[in-house]
């Protein structure tokens, strides 16, 4: 069995890694367009440089099964879930559009897994989001795989965020649920500088409905009229973000991410959200770490598909927004 060097230390990697290696060498990240090389991170060590005794503690979601992760809100006692939002090729058979991936951030020398993936279209000059587990649910949303979707309107202003029962090429109105809204306001201008502002509205006590019916939820999203029922929804508030005078720009406080080893590079499509306005603890956060690659954090009472969701309108281009 081969030895791996690092830092001039000689590590022997254990058995499953080395059938992994064998049998799946591209599968630790799912693309080849997820290359550590290109990112600000660039010096760090490749996932299989580790043995499992250096590996990084298991995550506290670890044992979560993936479509739990998704379509069930985060249980409060496991804190934050860290995942990685990446841009990916367009799989044979998806012709046009962008496709990205959501993977969770296991930890040093653990496997990332691969939750979801979606799929960008603008149909008429609005965007539209495809959500599944794999390929086979943005190919049809018919399969066991497909999750939802999210809808925009011209400007991009307003996002819907849908379950598996919007059929965006139905010939039937079928039943949907509305799981979040999301709005962004227009650009806000101070003397030092411009940033977004956006706001996120999702059910309180929530969870999504699964085909399967053994996995039918009790809560089916947004009632039709949630604007007018405060005391069923839950109201996310963008945090307003600091000049820094060195940089001269606003930005964001991502020092825990730092902590964690991620560089947080500026973007206009980073954001944090809080439960209450100038809240303190972030419930959902994005900051981009790489060309065309973002972490993560969510918290209770988002699923990681809205989280995802969010994350993505956030990413898209909008006429709404000077920057």
């Amino acid at each position: 069995m081969k030895s791996l060097s690092t830092n001039g230390r000689v590590l022997k990697p254990s058995s499953l890694q080395f059938c992994m290696q064998m049998n799946e060498p591209e599968k630790a990240f799912g693309s080849k367009i997820w290359d550590p090389a290109e990112s600000e991170t660039s010096s760090s060590l490749n996932i299989w440089d580790y043995s499992d005794s250096e590996a990084a503690p298991a995550s506290s979601w670890s044992t979560l099964p993936n479509r739990s992760l998704l379509c069930r809100p985060l249980p409060p006692d496991i804190g934050r879930c860290t995942c990685v939002i990446v841009k990916e090729e367009s799989p044979e058979g998806l012709h046009g559009g962008t496709l990205y991936a959501l993977y969770t951030n296991e930890g040093q020398g653990r496997q990332n897994r691969k939750l979801a993936v979606a799929h960008h279209k603008r149909n008429n000059g609005k965007s539209v989001f495809t959500i599944a587990q794999n390929t086979k649910g943005i190919l049809s949303s018919m399969d066991d795989s497909f999750i939802g979707a999210v809808t925009s309107n011209l400007m991009g202003s307003k996002y819907h965020i849908w379950d598996q029962g919007k059929r965006l090429n139905a010939l039937t109105n079928q039943s949907k649920s509305l799981l979040a809204v999301v709005r962004f306001m227009t650009t806000i201008a101070t003397c030092t500088g411009s940033y977004r502002s956006m706001m996120v509205y999702i059910p309180k006590h929530q969870s999504m409905q699964l085909k399967n019916t053994t996995q039918v939820q009790h809560i089916h999203g947004l009632p039709k009229d949630w604007e007018g029922k405060v005391d069923k929804v839950h109201q996310l508030f963008s945090r307003v973000p600091h000049y820094n005078k060195i940089s001269k720009q606003n930005e964001l406080d991502y020092r825990d991410r730092g902590r964690a080893g991620l560089r947080i590079q500026s973007s206009v499509k980073n954001f944090q959200l809080t439960l209450e306005e100038n809240g303190k603890q972030s419930i959902l956060q994005l900051g981009r770490v790489g060309k065309s690659k973002y972490v993560m954090d969510y918290r209770y009472p988002l699923t990681g598909f809205q989280a995802f969701c969010v994350c993505l309108a956030s990413m898209d281009s909008k006429l709404c927004c000077m920057v």
